[in-house]
């Protein structure tokens, strides 16, 4: 059994064949998709989506690319969600210095904040982290605002996952450090996309799959919609990359999910 831990299932994308998207999942072995949503509305969508499949869980945050159109009461809103039972992390939040450098004050503002409310609600954070290429500005801010937030007295420890983890290689030492974990997704399957070398040195259970469905599919499928059920192709990858079988991989990586956002294991 496997846990897409990252699928964006409830964006128009899937609206003509989500529940066939949802049985093709289930029928390559990944029982479980989180949703991370990108707004306040995309939230509620999402958990329309929980509502209606099983084995689906939402998140809530504002995504940093979103942080310009936030309205006023936006962040209450999203921390009104968190003690949802259907709501298992805060995000996806984080960083993006690729798309715009216009909102980067905002971008921190608004990424302390999910930080703080993960920290008050004991859930797991879901970053993104994005910069030009080239530049590690964005991975050290990130690191930055969680030392500061993570340092302020009062709440839960912080802990979460580094979504779509690509490098540098320094980068995961540092995530690991912090307590974090790694994601994984179809750029893991990417012939020159150097993620297999920058976390060559992560232990297995803390790694987490995920596809960012409908974003980033997989070899062979790359240029196409993405969707769950491709989790798989990224586990045979990981399991190829270090000399393991595709059981080991599923077990460590769906453990070390349900840990890190309080899942149930599931039986047999």
């Amino acid at each position: 059994m496997l846990v897409d831990t990252h699928a964006h299932l409830y964006l128009a994308a899937f609206d003509a064949d989500r529940d066939e998207v949802v049985e093709r999942a289930r029928a390559a072995g990944v029982t479980r998709i989180l949703l991370p949503p990108t707004d306040v509305a995309s939230v509620r969508t999402a958990l329309g989506v929980c509502d209606r499949h099983a084995g689906v869980w939402a998140m809530a945050a504002v995504h940093p690319t979103s942080v310009a159109e936030m309205a006023e009461g936006d962040l209450a809103a999203v921390e009104a969600f968190l003690p949802d039972v259907r709501v298992v992390a805060v995000g996806e939040t984080g960083l993006d210095y690729y798309w715009s450098r216009d909102h980067v004050d905002a971008q921190r503002a608004s990424f302390a904040a999910h930080a703080r409310m993960a920290r008050r609600a004991d859930l797991p954070l879901v970053i993104h982290v994005r910069d030009v290429a080239g530049s590690e500005e964005c991975a050290q801010d990130v690191l930055a605002v969680l030392r500061d937030v993570g340092g302020e007295p009062g709440g839960a420890p912080l802990r979460g996952v580094f979504h779509c983890f690509g490098g540098p290689a320094w980068l995961a030492a540092e995530v690991l450090g912090l307590g974090f974990h790694i994601g994984l997704g179809g750029t893991l399957t990417y012939r020159k996309g150097g993620v297999p070398e920058s976390t060559a040195d992560v232990p297995l259970e803390r790694i987490v799959l995920e596809t960012d469905a409908p974003y980033l599919a997989p070899t062979p499928h790359r240029g196409s919609r993405n969707e769950p059920a491709w989790t798989r192709l990224v586990a045979e990858r990981l399991a190829d990359v270090r000399g393991l079988r595709l059981e080991e991989v599923a077990a460590a990586t769906t453990e070390a999910a349900e840990r890190l956002v309080g899942l149930a294991p599931e039986s047999t």
